[in-house]
């Protein structure tokens, strides 16, 4: 439960900055609803030999779970074969535990960690078992072995993680862009913020509640209002609903390094007995994708109901319930995926043509290395009169470099992209401003 009211804080937070319908009493039916939703047989095997100490509550306020099947094994001491067994299940959960870890962080961060690990994760294993039941077990020599089913909060491990500190390492986590057109009951179309000169700067519902929930873990929200306005937008922006490529390139212009595309639905169901009542639905659906490289990171659709008025504030109330759900789900996959990604570096070779004064391509070159998103080193190969090549390591391909090289303005300088392949990109340097358009 302490979990639920935390998760639902979130709820209360959004909807008493609508101001369109009572916070308060949308939280306690909120609440009212979740609890009715948790299951009532918290544990599926005996508790008096889970090895758990007593009065543990199970499966406080888990709202992702993953059930994992591992096997335990416990030492026989001097025939005592329950305590062996006791051991072994204890042994068996605490797999469940590295297991689900294991899915939300790289290999390297647990072994970069493993000593905070132990202290204070790996020791409290009944924080994160939701339930769990011996599938078969059996004696061997002086081992008692026993395979166990558990359900984990993955919710609880992450928030754990997070509040060690493990989660919330700031400076690795990605700048988020949000691109979900929303369409709420009683709206004839989507509304979404880049079909608006200048650009939308309200948060839709669903989008509010992905951006609060992943700020608090980390991630830094590109705010729109910071942008230049005078971004020129071409036909492609005019749908809500985006393709990857269009997301993408409009995110790097925004300096985004993820950009979270997708959609929000609010509609009436269907009656239920009381005329004034209608069963309304909401649904979800979202795909985080890498700017840098273009490849999709996670992916996430959530769909919940409610009973309630059929207007914009029922349908908002759904909204906020398909949103939190989703929001948890695409974190978890995004921070156990992100630390794969943004380690992932190619060398792309650069020749750089017309080289008229070597203070140019000094200037170049700095701009390069500073300015010029996901390059992590420039590498001097040779330079000659009039050109130079280079070796750029860079979180992306060839195509992203010069895209990005385009994108950027230089001082006194233009640069005209002559060649991209999938090893490098060969450019000239032409001396002068870019004229204005």
């Amino acid at each position: 439960m302490k979990c639920l009211k935390k998760h639902f804080g979130l709820v209360l937070l959004v909807l008493s900055c609508a101001g369109a319908f009572n916070p308060l009493a949308w939280a306690q039916e909120a609440l009212r609803l979740s609890e009715s939703r948790l299951p009532t047989d918290a544990f599926s095997a005996n508790p008096g030999s889970s090895g758990f100490p007593a009065g543990f509550q199970a499966g406080q306020g888990a709202s992702e779970t993953r059930t994992v099947h591992v096997i335990g094994r416990g030492t026989i001491y001097r025939d005592n074969v329950a305590r062996a067994r006791d051991n072994a299940i204890a042994d068996a959960l605490q797999g469940v535990v590295e297991e689900a870890i294991g899915l939300l962080v790289s290999p390297s961060w647990v072994v970069q960690n493993f000593q905070l690990l132990s202290d204070r994760v790996y020791n409290q294993t009944e924080a994160f078992i939701h339930d769990y039941k011996v599938l078969t077990e059996s004696k061997s020599g002086r081992y008692y072995r026993v395979v166990v089913q558990a359900t984990v909060s993955m919710n609880a491990i992450q928030e754990k993680l997070s509040s060690v500190g493990i989660l919330s390492m700031r400076e690795e986590m990605p700048a988020v862009i949000f691109f979900l057109s929303e369409q709420n009951i009683g709206e004839p179309s989507p509304r979404y913020w880049w079909g608006q000169t200048p650009f939308g700067q309200d948060r839709s519902v669903a989008e509010n509640v992905l951006a609060e929930y992943m700020g608090e873990k980390g991630f830094v929200i590109v705010d729109r209002a910071s942008v230049a306005q005078d971004v020129q937008l071409g036909p492609e922006y005019k749908d809500p609903e985006l393709t990857d490529d269009a997301a993408v390139k409009l995110g790097r212009e925004l300096r985004a390094d993820l950009v979270i595309v997708g959609k929000a639905v609010a509609r009436h169901s269907g009656n239920v007995s009381d005329n004034n009542m209608k069963s309304i639905q909401a649904t979800v659906s979202t795909r985080a994708i890498n700017a840098d490289t273009g490849t999709i990171v996670a992916s996430s659709e959530g769909t919940k109901g409610l009973v309630g008025r059929n207007d914009a504030a029922g349908g908002a109330k759904a909204l906020i319930l398909s949103a939190s759900a989703v929001a948890q789900d695409l974190t978890r996959q995004i921070v156990a995926n992100w630390g794969k990604e943004v380690r992932h570096s190619v060398l792309v070779e650069l020749v750089v043509d017309g080289i008229k004064e070597y203070a140019d391509f000094v200037r170049f070159r700095k701009h390069l290395r500073n300015d010029i998103r996901g390059v992590r080193n420039v590498y001097l190969r040779s330079i000659s009169a009039g050109g130079a090549i280079m070796d750029v390591d860079i979180m992306g391909s060839a195509k992203v470099l010069a895209d990005d090289l385009m994108l950027q303005p230089f001082e006194n300088l233009v640069v005209n992209i002559l060649e991209v392949s999938e090893e490098g990109v060969r450019l000239e340097l032409i001396p002068g401003r870019m004229p204005d358009s």
